[in-house]
């Protein structure tokens, strides 16, 4: 029994990382064709959005956490009715957020120097669209239900993919924006019939909370509130350098930028499957298992960043040619630091995901490290060009690690030095 189980696992986690690798294809294979249909500006401002839009997302994960902690936890059906009260809290809180968006929306065009105002109203729909999919995904992930997540995943990018170029030809950045809502509303239709079993109900958000609901939440209000800081904390960092670059450098200069980032990503989200494979295995109790499962981790994920950048140094000389266009020409070294940053980046949230599980107060510890040099760094000193930008990044995210490993290790030398001292 014990070996069908693992056999399983190796099944689903095989087919769910295909599907999400030809996910991860197809979100990319739309910026190459955007560069031919956008001028570099227009481009900019896409990559822009998609990079605020990425944050917030970011931030909604710590409840795609909360939902595999919720199955973890509870029986379906108390597991089912509690993560539609956290997607009924999650709705509202959106659009008290996005009319605050709105109303920032001058500020933010002025910042960003973003041309059209239509963008910043797709940003809002792509905010009110990512609450059900944090939300069912992680209620299916934690069912161990990883086929349903992987057809979700390869259905919205393949409906985005033509809807965005379809919508940006016709329309330019703002109906290619709403191309990535519609890809988005295809591929939850295509998640709620492949399910198989109940999803958390969008019709509850128009009911009020019951009070086993209000007490759930007022009892998880901690562990929520953790979670999403220390998400919030780390997504702000995948995208970070794209929102640096538009408001620190030219609107061609940062759309070039903008480009090489994005094409990063790649690496970030392709590392990123190891972690929605791995969280529906960890206990939250320490054992053996755990250490296995995040030491196996690693080894993969390090196999793999290393050799995406061995190739990346091979063939910098036309890579980003290639795949982006001419005007993204001698843009390799940018490529390798960037990649490098992601690979940093995803290994930092690849732990600290582990430590939330967990319920590990570390993970806040861990994820403030990085987060606060890596964001104030280009304030402290403003790069003078996207190289440094980059540079100036990555050097604080290590700075980051180091400082919570120092703190840990102190932490631990407390501890063995504590009970000597009492006796």
């Amino acid at each position: 029994m014990r070996r069908l189980k693992l056999e399983n696992f190796y099944i689903h986690s095989s087919l769910f990382g295909l599907l999400s690798l030809g996910a991860a294809a197809l979100n990319y294979l739309l910026y190459p064709a955007l560069t031919r249909i956008l001028n570099i500006g227009s481009f900019g401002d896409f990559t822009a959005i998609m990079a605020l839009s990425n944050q917030i997302l970011g931030v909604l994960l710590a409840f795609n956490l909360t939902s595999i902690y919720l199955v973890k936890k509870y029986p379906e059906k108390v597991a089912l009715e509690l993560s539609q009260a956290i997607q009924k809290v999650l709705i509202w809180l959106c659009l008290g957020s996005a009319v605050i968006l709105l109303l920032l929306a001058p500020l933010l065009r002025t910042e960003l120097h973003i041309a059209s105002p239509l963008s910043l109203v797709a940003l809002v729909a792509l905010l009110l669209v990512a609450v059900p999919t944090v939300i069912w995904t992680g209620y299916l992930q934690g069912h161990k239900q990883l086929l349903q997540v992987g057809l979700f995943n390869i259905s919205s990018a393949a409906l985005k993919l033509i809807f965005v170029i379809v919508l940006a030809h016709l329309g330019g950045v703002a109906w290619g924006l709403s191309g990535v809502v519609i890809g988005t509303l295809g591929g939850l239709l295509v998640l709620r019939v492949s399910a198989g079993r109940a999803l958390p109900s969008l019709s509850s958000i128009f009911t009020s909370l019951s009070k086993d609901q209000r007490a759930f939440i007022g009892s998880t209000r901690y562990y929520i509130l953790e979670s999403i800081v220390v998400v919030g904390m780390l997504s702000l960092l995948q995208n970070i350098d794209i929102v640096y670059a538009k408001s620190l450098f030219s609107p061609s200069t940062a759309g070039v930028y903008g480009g090489v980032s994005i094409l990063s990503n790649a690496l970030y989200i392709v590392s990123f499957l190891l972690i929605w494979i791995i969280l529906p295995e960890v206990t939250v109790t320490p054992s053996s298992h755990n250490r296995r499962i995040i030491r196996t981790a690693f080894t993969l994920f390090a196999g793999m960043g290393l050799g995406v950048i061995a190739a990346e140094i091979l063939l910098q000389a036309w890579l980003t040619r290639l795949i982006l266009g001419p005007a993204f020409t001698g843009q390799g070294l940018i490529l390798i630091v960037t990649s490098t940053y992601q690979i940093a980046l995803v290994g930092v949230t690849l732990y600290a995901y582990y430590l939330l599980v967990r319920k590990k107060m570390s993970a806040l510890i861990l994820a403030t490290c990085v987060s606060a040099p890596t964001v104030l760094a280009p304030i402290a000193v403003p790069p003078k060009n996207p190289t440094a930008l980059i540079a100036t990044l990555l050097g604080a995210l290590i700075f980051g690690c180091v400082m919570f490993i120092s703190i840990m290790y102190m932490q631990g030398v407390a501890r063995y030095v504590r009970p000597k001292t009492a006796n």
